[in-house]
């Protein structure tokens, strides 16, 4: 063990060695896919062992953390590693545990207790002991406040309301199959800001669905925490589900799925400045929720999935009267298969609705 902890130190944050393989890695500022890249190297070089993301002097944590956080714990978990998080509280630490990091990132208050659970056996370095209370702006958060399960607002007659309140929602953490992203992706003119193009893909998020894959919003839209009924047409029958915003703001929102979806994750709505023009990306994390729909994924569910975000962002394109192309980017991330979700089976989505139909049958013809 070494006398003295081994610094590190960039412009986004302090990398600490305190020996016995543990290294504390403590962010500053904004938290955000940004540090990905250099956070990844440096989790590279640390070799097996326990990592420690210190969240004290973080600020804030946008939409896009949770896919890298997603990413790095996959890669650590293959790679013999093990990642916590420390230092988490208010917003930022009701934000893991609503979308479940922590059941694969174990969250804990403080860097002692970190420490402790990684099997540490000397005192924690008096400087990353928090002198001060973190920063929380949950008054204006664009994240949905914590729910343990889900409730739905009233909705029109005709969207049918099954397989989502009462549920939690379930993370690519909490999925069965193997774990892909998918990037889609539009190119608008630079006149069309980021804000404008997301308030447009808010505002008309229903009518750019294909006709098969029909979105019921409540009043308030797409707001953090509101419920969104999906009621859609597949080659194995009707599904009937539905996905919370998990986040939402000026320039993006993010969906989650609940228990039983055809995917355990969220999808990403977008929109950023790239050379010069508006860029409109939706970008899915997710893996097929258990063994039936992985295999659905596999036979056709994949290239169905693909052709409805692909006829969003192409509505788009035709109600803004531009000419464009949508480039698709799937990316197998992990191949391997959570068996220990193997019971997600008994929530499917699919199945209970084509055993709730004949009921929906029987309500449609004689009004009840």
């Amino acid at each position: 063990m070494p006398s003295s902890p081994h610094y590190t130190v960039t412009s986004s944050m302090k990398v600490m060695d305190v020996g016995q393989g543990i290294v504390i890695f403590s962010l500053t500022g904004d938290i955000s896919a940004a540090l990905e890249q250099e956070l990844s190297g440096l989790l590279d070089q640390a070799g097996k062992g326990t990592n420690i993301l210190d969240f004290q002097a973080a600020t804030s944590l946008d939409n896009t953390a949770l896919s890298m956080l997603v990413r790095l714990h996959n890669s650590t978990r293959h790679g013999g590693q093990r990642l916590f998080a420390a230092g988490l509280s208010g917003r930022m630490l009701d934000v893991f545990r609503l979308a479940r990091l922590d059941e694969g990132i174990p969250c804990y208050g403080d860097i002692a207790t970190a420490l402790r659970k990684a099997g540490y056996s000397g005192q924690p370095p008096q400087e990353l002991l928090r002198k001060s209370p973190p920063v929380d702006n949950a008054a204006d958060s664009p994240w949905a406040e914590p729910v343990s399960r889900l409730s739905v607002k009233p909705m029109p007659g005709e969207a049918v309301n099954l397989n989502v309140g009462g549920r939690r929602v379930a993370g690519p953490m909490q999925g069965f199959g193997q774990l892909w992203q998918k990037t889609y992706r539009i190119s608008l003119p630079g006149n069309i800001s980021p804000e404008q193009a997301i308030s447009t893909l808010k505002e008309n998020f229903t009518k750019y669905q294909p006709p098969a894959n029909r979105f019921f919003p409540p009043p308030e839209g797409i707001s953090p925490g509101e419920v969104i009924l999906i009621n859609a047409d597949t080659p194995g029958g009707l599904v009937v589900t539905g996905v919370m915003v998990l986040y939402a703001g000026p320039e993006s929102f993010t969906f989650i799925t609940p228990q039983g979806h055809p995917e355990a994750g969220w999808v990403t709505f977008s929109a950023f400045k790239d050379n010069g023009f508006t860029t409109v990306q939706i970008e899915g994390l997710a893996r097929a929720g258990d063994p039936v729909y992985e295999l659905a994924f596999r036979i056709a569910g994949s290239r169905l999935q693909q052709s409805i975000w692909m006829n969003v962002l192409q509505s788009m394109l035709k109600h803004l009267n531009v000419d464009g192309q949508v480039q698709v980017t799937p990316v197998r991330l992990d191949t391997r298969l959570q068996w220990n979700r193997l019971f997600n089976l008994f929530l499917n989505a699919q199945i209970l609705t084509m055993l709730y139909t004949p009921a929906l049958i029987y309500r449609k013809l004689f009004n009840r």
